[in-house]
C-alpha cells in the first residue's frame, strides 16, 4: 500500500491502527493498550481504515468549473450562517483537517462527519469575523479559499472533492506555511 494513500485517505488515528494491525499483525487488544484505546474502537477505526483505503476515488475528479462553483456555493452559506446550505454540499463522510503547526490555534484532531464539519465551518467563519476578507486561489491543481485580514493571510482553505460533493476540508493556519503562499499568490 502506498505511503501517500495512508496519509491521504486515513486519520492519523486510523493510520497507527491500520499499520500495526497489517504490517506488525498486533491483535486489537495490543493496538488498544498501545494507542490506549479501547478494543471496540480499534476494531471499528481498522474497519474504517480498510475501507478507505480501498475506495477508488480519483482526486480531481471535478471540472474546474464546478469545483469552483461549489466551493464558492459552500463558503458563501457557511460565511452568512446557513446550516441547511452547506451541509447539501458535503459528503456524509466528510473530514475538515486543520494544521496550526504549534504557532496558532486549529482543532487538533480531524473533525468528522457532515454534521460537525458544518458547525465546525460556520464556528470558524464565526470567529475570524465579518471584517474577513476572501479570495479564490488555485492550490494544488483545484480551487481553494485564501482568508486575509487587512493585508494578513489568516488562512489557506482548499477543498477535495469526490462524487461531485466536497470529501475533505484542508484548512492551513501554520502562519510560517502561509508566509510562503502569500508570496505565491502575490506573484500569479
Amino acid at each position: 500500500m502506498a505511503l501517500l494513500v495512508l496519509l491521504e485517505r486515513l486519520t492519523p488515528t486510523e493510520r497507527a491502527v491500520y499499520v500495526l494491525r497489517e504490517a506488525f499483525a498486533y491483535g486489537y487488544r495490543a493496538i488498544a493498550d498501545v494507542l490506549d484505546l479501547s478494543e471496540a474502537n480499534c476494531r471499528q477505526l481498522h474497519r474504517r481504515a480498510v475501507q478507505r483505503v480501498g475506495e477508488p476515488r480519483s482526486r480531481f475528479e471535478a471540472a474546474p468549473e464546478r469545483q469552483e462553483k461549489l466551493v464558492a456555493t459552500f463558503v458563501t452559506a457557511a460565511r452568512e450562517g446557513d446550516l441547511a446550505g452547506p451541509e447539501k454540499l458535503l459528503a456524509a463522510d466528510a473530514t475538515w483537517w486543520s494544521d496550526g503547526g504549534g504557532k496558532v490555534s486549529a482543532a487538533r484532531r480531524p473533525v468528522e462527519g457532515r454534521e460537525k464539519v458544518v458547525r465546525f465551518a460556520l464556528g470558524s467563519f464565526q470567529k475570524w469575523g465579518a471584517d474577513l476578507r476572501l479570495t479564490t486561489a488555485e492550490v494544488n491543481g483545484g480551487t481553494g479559499v485564501a482568508l486575509w485580514t487587512g493585508e494578513a493571510l489568516t488562512a489557506l482553505v482548499t477543498f477535495d472533492l469526490r462524487d461531485g460533493l466536497i470529501g475533505d476540508v484542508r484548512a492551513v493556519l501554520n502562519s510560517d506555511m502561509l508566509e510562503f503562499v502569500r508570496g505565491q499568490l502575490a506573484h500569479p
